[in-house]
């Protein structure tokens, strides 16, 4: 039976990965860390015998679903989570990602060359890995984590939806086996080895930081009156200029993308829309034959988008990619937005989307940008405004390329580091 390792399963969408693995035929050890919070996830999940899985259908109500244990497992020995694993997953914010390998490599990840699913990855993190684990050692990028959820109650999640699809890049050396037994895993994702899919493809970057940080002054107001800010409503749908300068920092990576050669879908000027259209039509027409069959949806659009995955699509394209908001060419991305769903649903402003998304996305989007000679003033805004509002002076965290050639980069963006070992 394959086994899989989640670290940091205490995290929201480590309770959201683990409620969802235990349902399948393979056997699960998800790691804790020695916190407060930790612990007392490790103790209710022990002690319920499972954890509680609550979905929009069942939400407000008594009769949330307990996934049973099993033999499926919770502690807080990275050890065993090194040594019982065919695959890790981490699922904490990108952030601490070297902190982490750092560990699995004291545990003894090295000599075992597990392949590591990062969710999500941001931008261009890969290479530092590389530096603490050797060059090479296989990664799998998520562009996007897999789910929509909280977790308001330790011992149980709130899956909000599960992501019909997403990108991931395969990173590495790595083995036929592992390829097959990932994408056997998650079937709902479309992979590819070309690495700037998952890094300049990095969707958060543009949705999170930008709007929190121009919105600043008015999200804290919100706090002071107990009220819930609508983070994508008032915040980019109904404030045009917020989303106007966050438009002009998806520009900035889609003339990365340019740079690097690859398809872009949504660049002004050359914004490849009968293509778009194109794809995302046939499939759709298929989709609507299939007659709601997952098992046939998931191989159309395997199929079908492969092309768009191995591109780099602007917010308003991974709109629709993404939760199927239709694309109308010349669109803004706040007439966009307002037609989401999804969005529409109170999302409140979270501290991570300056504290994961300024380090791992802003900055290496910024480093690589200025390796280019591409205008990034858009950029610069937003890292005053960081610094205005939140006077940090350290850049531990920040992936700003300095150890990095640019032929390196470009490489690495690319897919050269790609290899197939048996």
């Amino acid at each position: 039976m394959l086994k899989i390792g989640i670290h940091s399963v205490s995290s929201q969408s480590g309770s959201a990965t683990f409620a969802d693995l235990i349902k399948k035929k393979v056997q699960v050890y998800g790691y804790a860390r020695k916190s407060v919070h930790g612990q007392a996830f490790v103790d209710s999940i022990n002690n319920q015998g499972g954890i509680y899985l609550e979905t929009p259908r069942s939400r407000g109500k008594d009769d949330c679903q307990l996934i049973p244990l099993k033999y499926h497992a919770v502690g807080h020995s990275i050890k065993r989570l090194v040594n019982e694993s065919d695959i890790i997953i981490i699922t904490h914010p990108a952030q601490y990602m070297k902190d982490t390998i750092t560990q699995l490599k004291k545990a003894g990840i090295q000599e075992r060359s597990i392949p590591i699913i990062l969710s999500p990855s941001r931008t261009f993190i890969v290479p530092y890995l590389w530096q603490i684990l050797g060059e090479g050692y296989p990664f799998i990028c998520f562009s996007t984590c897999p789910y929509s959820c909280k977790s308001n109650q330790i011992g149980s999640v709130y899956i909000k939806r599960r992501k019909r699809n997403w990108m991931g890049s395969l990173e590495g050396h790595f083995k036929t086996e592992s390829i097959k037994v990932v994408k056997k895993l998650y079937p709902q994702a479309i992979f590819n080895h070309v690495p700037a899919t998952t890094s300049i493809g990095n969707i958060g970057a543009i949705f999170h930081p930008g709007p929190y940080l121009l919105n600043y002054e008015a999200i804290q107001t919100a706090n002071s009156e107990n009220r819930v800010y609508s983070f994508y409503m008032e915040g980019i749908a109904k404030n045009r200029t917020v989303a106007q300068h966050i438009e002009a920092v998806d520009q900035i990576r889609l003339q990365i993308a340019t740079h690097l050669n690859l398809q872009v879908f949504g660049l002004h000027g050359q914004p490849n829309e009968e293509r778009w259209a194109e794809i995302l039509g046939i499939l759709r027409n298929k989709e609507k034959k299939a007659n709601e069959d997952l098992t046939e949806l998931r191989q159309l659009r395997q199929h079908y988008l492969i092309e768009i995955n191995e591109a780099v699509m602007s917010a308003q394209h991974w709109l629709d990619y993404t939760y199927g908001v239709g694309r109308i060419s010349g669109e803004s991305l706040d007439q966009a937005i307002a037609r989401t769903s999804t969005y529409k649903k109170r999302s409140r402003p979270q501290n991570r989307y300056v504290d994961e998304d300024i380090p791992t996305g802003i900055v290496p989007l910024r480093a690589i940008a200025k390796r280019f000679d591409l205008e990034t003033r858009p950029m610069d805004r937003l890292l005053e405004l960081y610094q205005k509002y939140y006077k940090r002076s350290s850049k531990k965290d920040w992936r700003d390329l300095k150890t990095f050639s640019t032929d390196y980069i470009s490489n690495y963006l690319i897919g050269k580091y790609f290899k197939i070992t048996d």
